[in-house]
């Protein structure tokens, strides 16, 4: 087969994702930014989000914290300033080797509602995190578990106003979608991303109730006590790495009632201070998003990748002597519009920028580098987050020791 024959097919297999796949990705996403407008509108005009109603309960605010030296001060700083007054603040030092300890026990001889706990070692079969919050949870007294990011600011109205909407509206878990702080380049990509995926991929009417879209951010989990014990707690997603997201899956699994707002005006987050650190993040991240399972990372891989640089192939056609009909190349100017509109609107809610929405090429490029990156690291069992290996930890294991 000569050189114009392989260009002919490539053509085809281009044709095939422009009009069959990429067109879905690219409608999809442009039809659902505007739906989660409008359910975000919808859902803070009926909200108790503004709202602050008599206090109705311990809140225990439970703070996971591991080498958070630099984070954890503004962190208490936040939590302490909240108006909600009957709350205790559990901090969980996860075997720190900075000075995490040292500048809770400040916050703990000022504040009697702080209390610092040393953690235990993690124990085969736990992903670390996930034996801190449990460790955390056995020991809060609190009506309702608020936990909460050690690198995370709240707003100081916020538990009240959470408070107040959990028992307006009868819910069971609120999760907030934080505002991402981001200070190196591969946490700008992903946060651009994330934001994409979560204000322009998932549909909030449907997450709220339904498993397969249901979803939580670990910035900000307040939970009904009862309905965090029913679903087994982090017991429960024990060996998760994706802690948020089993969470939230959890609660509607079990026909319990989830609500998830947007809380970037609210509540922020610092994510990342170093490349190495953000690389190390996300790499834990992305590959299990897709349950390890390798087909269906590279299904989405590819999709992802063709629906931002088909558009690429169209604009500099002529240099690689590819040639579309004219309504072909009118409906790849089309998928390019409808996905710039949906990435600049997710870019706006996520508070990361509007330019960045209209680079969503090159974020796009930078993310499925980084999904390689993820899936590597797995494969090789070096998927490492705070100095530890995260895959030697989640080892199986039936003797895990109690909480006293």
């Amino acid at each position: 087969m000569g050189v114009q024959g392989y260009k002919d097919k490539y053509l085809m297999a281009l044709t095939f994702f422009q009009h069959y796949l990429v067109v879905i990705v690219s409608c999809t996403s442009f039809v659902i930014a505007w739906l989660n407008i409008y359910h975000f509108m919808r859902a803070k005009s009926r909200s108790a989000l503004n709202k602050r109603m008599p206090e109705m309960g311990l809140v225990s605010i439970l703070v996971p914290a591991r080498n958070e030296a630099d984070r954890i001060g503004q962190c208490l700083d936040a939590l302490r300033r909240q108006t909600y007054a009957s709350l205790e603040i559990l901090i969980l030092d996860d075997n720190s080797t900075d000075r995490t300890g040292e500048i809770v026990n400040e916050h703990v001889s000022s504040d009697a509602r702080v209390r610092l706990i040393n953690g235990k070692e993690t124990p085969n079969g736990w992903v670390g995190k996930n034996w801190a919050c449990h460790q955390l949870s056995k020991l809060a007294k609190g009506d309702f578990y608020l936990f909460v990011d050690a690198d995370t600011k709240l707003q100081a109205t916020l538990i009240n106003e959470t408070i107040s909407e959990m028992k307006r509206s009868d819910i069971d878990l609120i999760s907030l979608f934080p505002k991402r702080i981001t200070s190196t380049l591969v946490d700008k990509i992903i946060s651009i991303t994330i934001g994409w995926l979560i204000f322009s991929c998932l549909p909030l009417l449907l997450a709220n109730k339904n498993p397969m879209f249901s979803s939580a951010f670990g910035q900000f989990l307040l939970f009904r006590r009862g309905a965090y014990k029913s679903i087994g707690g982090h017991e429960g997603i024990k060996s998760k790495i994706l802690d948020d997201f089993e969470l939230g899956r959890s609660i509607t699994r079990n026909g319990l009632v989830l609500k998830l707002f947007d809380g970037t005006d609210r509540i922020s987050t610092f994510s990342y201070s170093s490349e190495k650190e953000a690389l190390d993040g996300f790499s834990k991240s992305i590959f299990p998003f897709f349950n390890n399972r390798i087909m269906p990372f590279l299904i989405v891989w590819v999709l992802f990748l063709s629906s931002s640089i088909i558009p690429f192939i169209v604009l500099f056609g002529d240099l690689l002597d590819i040639r579309l009909s004219r309504s072909k190349e009118v409906m790849t100017y089309l998928i390019w519009g409808s996905l710039t509109i949906s990435w600049i609107i997710s870019s706006y809610r996520s508070k990361q920028g509007v330019t960045y929405g209209l680079l969503f090429p090159i974020v796009t490029i930078g993310t499925a580098l980084l999904g390689i990156f993820s899936v590597l690291s797995f494969a090789y069992r070096n998927v490492r987050w705070k100095d530890r290996n995260v895959i030697d930890t989640t080892q199986e294991s039936s003797n895990v020791e109690e909480i006293d």
